[in-house]
C-alpha cells in the first residue's frame, strides 16, 4: 500500500510539472498528455484493488512496474522523445525494482524499460519529427541505454544480496520461533516453578507452576520473607539454596545467576517439597520407633539378669541359708549396674543444651577420675595442660566419664587407662587411650547406638559422646592399632576478649535475675 502512496505522489509531481511546462507547447500529444493522466489514475485504482486479491505479492510488483514503464514510455513519447527529461523516470523505476528481494525483478525491469525507451524515442522521431536521429542523437540514445542496462545490472546484484539476506534472516526468524515455541512447552509442561529476575528482582518471565506456588504472593515477599534478602544484599555467590514455608507447602528456592543481562539477571526455581518432607518426618518417627524397641529389648535383656540375680539373693537371704558367697554385695554390685544402665539410658535420651561458662579444668579431671575409680576397677593415668576452658562442664564431663568407663572396660586386667588435655593456639584436645584394639567389624559403626563388642554393655556411651559432641560443635576422632586405642576429642579455644564479655554477659544475667 506504501508503494501506491508514493507513486500517487510521484504522478502528482509529474502532473504538476507536464502541465506547467509541457502541456501548452505540445498541442499535438495534449490529447495523449491527458490519457495518460486518465490512465495513470485508473491503474492506482486498480492496483489498490490487486492488494486485495490473492495475487502474489512478487506478481502485483512486476504489473505494477510493467504499467509503471508503459506510462513512463508514453510521456517520454509526448514530451519530446530523445529530449524528454522524463528519461530518468525509467531509471528510477529500475532503481525501484532492485530494492526488493526478488531477483529476475530487476533484471526483466531493464529488459522492458530499454525495449519501451527505444520505441518511445524512435516513435516519435518517426511519428512527430519525421526525422531519423542523427549520429549524436544515435550515441545519445546508446549512452542511455547503457545506463539503464548498467542500473539494472546493479540493482539485480542488490536483489540477489537483498533475497540473500532475507532467506537467511527468515530461517533465523523461523528457528527463533521454534525455539520460543520450544521454550513455552517446556515451561508449561514443568511441575517446577521458574522465575526470571532482572537486576531490579523483578520478575520478567515466569510459567504457569511457578504463579500457581506462589498463590497471592508476589516475587517481592517472597524475596523479603526468606533467605534470599540476605543473600542478593549481602552475598557474591553466584548461586544459594534455601527452604520457605509459604501456603502450607514447603518450597525449596533455589537462585542462580544467569548474566549481566538487565531483563534476564537471575534464575529462580521454586520445587514443592513438602512430600519429602512429609516422607522424611515419617522416616525419622519410624526410625525413633524402631530405636525404641531396640531399646526396649535390649533393656529388657539387661535388667532381667540383675533383677533375677536379686530375687535369688532375697530369696536365699529369706531362708537364712548358708552358701560360701557374699550375698549383699552381689545385690549390691547387681544395684549399681541397673543405676549405671538407667543412667546411660537417660543421658542419650535427655536433650542437651549447651550452658557454656569458665570451666577449672585440672578439677574436673581430678572429679571425673576420682568418680570413675571409685566406681569401677582400674588405674588412670592423667595429666592437663589447660587452665580454665570456657565451655559447658556437665557436658565435657558426660563425654570424659564415658571415654573412661568404655577404656576400662575394654582395657587389659592390670593396664592403665591414660588420659590428656592438652591445648594449641585456637584449640583444645582431650585424649583418653587404653590398651587393645577394636576389631574392624565394630569400627565403622561404632558411635551408632546399640553398637557394642562386650556382652553386658548396651551401645550407648560412645553414641552419647558423638551426641554430646556434635551439640557443642566438637569433634571427636579414632585411633585404634598396634595394640592401642586411643579417642580424641577437640575443640576451638575462646579468645580473651570473648571468654571477658561472656562472663560478664553471665553476671549481669545473674544479677537481673536475683535483683
Amino acid at each position: 500500500m506504501y508503494l501506491i502512496v508514493y507513486r500517487a505522489i510521484a504522478g502528482a509531481v509529474i502532473a504538476v510539472v507536464t502541465a506547467s511546462w509541457f502541456y501548452p507547447t505540445a498541442a499535438a500529444q495534449q490529447t495523449l498528455l491527458l490519457a495518460t493522466g486518465v490512465l495513470f489514475l485508473l491503474w492506482l485504482a486498480i492496483e489498490s484493488a490487486l492488494t486485495y486479491s490473492e495475487l502474489s505479492e512478487p506478481s502485483q510488483r512486476g504489473i505494477g512496474y510493467m504499467v509503471d514503464i508503459i506510462l513512463a514510455g508514453i510521456l517520454i513519447y509526448a514530451t519530446g522523445g530523445i529530449n524528454s527529461p522524463f528519461s530518468l523516470l525509467l531509471g528510477l523505476i529500475i532503481i525501484a525494482s532492485g530494492t526488493h528481494a526478488y531477483r529476475m525483478l530487476p533484471l526483466l525491469t531493464t529488459i522492458v524499460t530499454c525495449v519501451t525507451y527505444l520505441i518511445a524515442v524512435y516513435g516519435e522521431a518517426t511519428f512527430v519529427s519525421y526525422t531519423l536521429p542523427d549520429a549524436q542523437q544515435a550515441l545519445h540514445i546508446l549512452f542511455q541505454a547503457s545506463t539503464l542496462m548498467l542500473v539494472g545490472g546493479v540493482m539485480a546484484y542488490i536483489a540477489r544480496r537483498h533475497a540473500s539476506l532475507r532467506a537467511s534472516s527468515d530461517k533465523a526468524v523461523r528457528q527463533h520461533r521454534q525455539l520460543k515455541d520450544l521454550h513455552d512447552r517446556i515451561m508449561l509442561s514443568m511441575r517446577e516453578g521458574v522465575i526470571v529476575l532482572d537486576n531490579q528482582l523483578q520478575a520478567s518471565d515466569m510459567n504457569d507452576a511457578a504463579r500457581e506456588l506462589l498463590g497471592e504472593y508476589c516475587i517481592e515477599q517472597l524475596i523479603e520473607n526468606s533467605a534470599l534478602n540476605d543473600f542478593f544484599q549481602t552475598s557474591k555467590a553466584s548461586m544459594f539454596q534455601t527452604e520457605q514455608r509459604l501456603n502450607d507447602i514447603t518450597l525449596l528456592l533455589a537462585v542462580t545467576r544467569l548474566s549481566a543481562d538487565e531483563d534476564a539477571a537471575w534464575l529462580l526455581t521454586l520445587v514443592d517439597i513438602s512430600d519429602l518432607r512429609t516422607l522424611e518426618h515419617q522416616l525419622i518417627q519410624k526410625e525413633k520407633l524402631a530405636a525404641m524397641g531396640q531399646m526396649s529389648a535390649m533393656l529388657a535383656h539387661e535388667i532381667r539378669n540383675p533383677i533375677q540375680t536379686m530375687t535369688q539373693g532375697l530369696e536365699i537371704m529369706a531362708a537364712n541359708k548358708s552358701v560360701g558367697v557374699d550375698i549383699h554385695g552381689i545385690i549390691h554390685d547387681e544395684m549399681l549396674r541397673l543405676n549405671r544402665l538407667v543412667s546411660t539410658m537417660l543421658d542419650y535420651s535427655k536433650p542437651l543444651l549447651p550452658n557454656k561458662l569458665p570451666i577449672l579444668m585440672p578439677q574436673l579431671l581430678q572429679a571425673a577420675v576420682n568418680k570413675v575409680e571409685m566406681v569401677e576397677q582400674g588405674v588412670i593415668d592423667w595429666s592437663c595442660e589447660v587452665n580454665e576452658l570456657f565451655i559447658d562442664g556437665d557436658h565435657f564431663r558426660l563425654v570424659l566419664d564415658n571415654l573412661l568407663s568404655n577404656a576400662l572396660a575394654n582395657s587389659p586386667d592390670g593396664s592403665k587407662v591414660n588420659v590428656c588435655l592438652g591445648a594449641e593456639e585456637h584449640s583444645w584436645c582431650l585424649f583418653v587411650s587404653n590398651q587393645g584394639e577394636i576389631p574392624d567389624v565394630l569400627r565403622g559403626s561404632l558411635f551408632e547406638p546399640f553398637t557394642t563388642g562386650r556382652s553386658r554393655g548396651i551401645g550407648l556411651g560412645l553414641a552419647t559422646v558423638k551426641q554430646v559432641c556434635d551439640v557443642n560443635g566438637w569433634t571427636v576422632h579414632l585411633e585404634s592399632s598396634t595394640g592401642q586405642t586411643c579417642f580424641a576429642v577437640s575443640g576451638p579455644i575462646l579468645t580473651d576478649k570473648v571468654l571477658s564479655d561472656a562472663t560478664d554477659q553471665m553476671i549481669d544475667t545473674r544479677e537481673r535475675q536475683h535483683g
